[in-house]
């Protein structure tokens, strides 16, 4: 098994992204970076508008919240984009550090989550 990290927030996750949380099965499109980094999207998007787009399906290992000085944060789960927007009746949004139940400020809602893929 490898590990591959993967961004998740933005305009994306706001508009309609769903709650995550580790140990989950995810089958997820991305788009991959020269940089090595990957973007996870689900709207649509396939090479015939300019970008490459690969799948990437395995287990959420680990998640983080990416910080304003780019260092990250332990979390327990992401929030769905309706509760992080503050328009989920039964969700507060509150994103909480994995080991000492404190709240995090997300404000970039900028997230990574660990996925371990079988190669």
């Amino acid at each position: 098994m490898r590990r591959v990290e993967i961004e998740v927030g933005g305009w994306e996750h706001a508009c309609c992204g769903p709650e995550l949380h580790r140990f989950t099965n995810v089958e997820w499109t991305v788009v991959p970076l020269p940089s090595g980094q990957f973007f996870e999207t689900h709207h649509g998007l396939d090479e015939s508008e300019g970008l490459e787009v690969v799948t990437v399906a395995g287990t959420i290992a680990e998640l983080e919240a990416i910080q304003h000085d780019g260092s990250r944060t332990p979390i327990t789960r992401i929030p769905s984009g309706r509760a992080l927007g503050g328009l989920d009746e039964e969700d507060a949004g509150d994103v909480i550090e994995l080991y000492t139940d404190r709240v995090v400020d997300v404000s970039d809602e900028r997230f990574i989550a660990t996925v371990e893929v079988r190669d």
